[in-house]
């Protein structure tokens, strides 16, 4: 992927929680039971498939020239779940990104049969750099250049866990790739950063990415890395942490959760970035405008 552009105009959505429930009790022998039963009680009535039916219609109208997708596609791993989440992204006429959240890999199985990438493998342009050698499914990074002098680099921090835990791991092995990429982007290059997780540690331990503390110190020594992009809390967030020696962190929130759905609209320039927040109320509406200039 390469954007022969001076700008780009990126949607970012996260936390979709599609889900299908089975009647085949095979599958309920898993962590898949705790999450049937979270979303009859819970999660059923807070969460909308109808609101997500007018974004592909809405960024052609909006001129996206990509979209992110923030990872949590489903709710518990079902294929049935998956199937239905790719219906919804087929939708989609503008070229995509997408990585894996927790509930994507939610099963030890779905996990390790890497069931999210049989219907989400981001398309990848011949090796022509270094860089394209890496893929998500083999190496759990990746790296685009979206137009001169601006990268994105793509993270998949989820695993399986137990019955207790939604923790993301950012790996030893998967720290030193990102480095060995970030040597190869030069030195004057702006780069945006997409994980599922958050990398500060302000949520139960449970619900934490484990070695967070690695990835924000990697964070604090490269100061190329403009956009931290996440989602996974389901709190819509913009944070300018840039005095403080980090970049500019986006959560985007959850874009199906009823009562704060919302998902972050940013054009991108080589010297800094607008952020469009967009919020259902009834429908679609932007709420919130705030530019950022890169400082780091």
């Amino acid at each position: 992927m390469g954007y022969n552009l001076a700008t780009m105009r990126i949607a970012h959505i996260s936390d979709f929680h599609y889900t299908r429930l089975t009647a085949n009790p095979l599958r309920l022998f898993s962590k898949r039971l705790m999450g049937h039963v979270n979303w009859l009680f819970a999660r059923k009535h807070n969460f909308s498939e109808e609101i997500l039916e007018p974004l592909p219609t809405l960024f052609q109208e909006l001129g996206v020239d990509l979209v992110l997708l923030g990872g949590d596609l489903t709710t518990t791993a079902l294929l049935e779940e998956f199937e239905v989440a790719n219906r919804f992204v087929k939708k989609l006429k503008t070229p995509w990104i997408a990585i894996p959240g927790n509930h994507d890999t939610y099963t030890y199985n779905s996990h390790r049969n890497r069931h999210f990438y049989r219907y989400f493998t981001n398309k990848r342009p011949s090796i022509s750099h270094p860089v394209d050698f890496f893929t998500l499914k083999d190496h759990q990074i990746e790296a685009y250049r979206l137009f001169d002098g601006t990268w994105l680099v793509a993270l998949d921090v989820s695993r399986a866990t137990n019955l207790y835990s939604s923790r993301g791991l950012f790996s030893e092995k998967q720290e030193e790739r990102l480095i060995e990429i970030l040597s190869l982007i030069p030195a004057t290059d702006s780069i945006l950063l997409l994980c599922h997780y958050p990398f500060f540690q302000n949520d139960r331990w449970r619900r934490n990415l484990e070695r967070g503390d690695a990835l924000q110190a990697l964070l604090e020594n490269e100061p190329r890395i403009r956009l931290f992009l996440h989602g996974h809390t389901h709190r819509r967030t913009m944070a300018d942490l840039q005095p403080s020696g980090l970049p500019i962190v986006l959560d985007s929130g959850s874009c199906a959760q009823l009562g704060r759905a919302s998902w972050n609209l940013i054009d991108i320039n080589s010297s800094g970035c607008k952020v469009d927040v967009y919020r259902w109320l009834d429908k679609w509406n932007c709420i919130e405008e705030q530019e950022f200039t890169w400082k780091r």
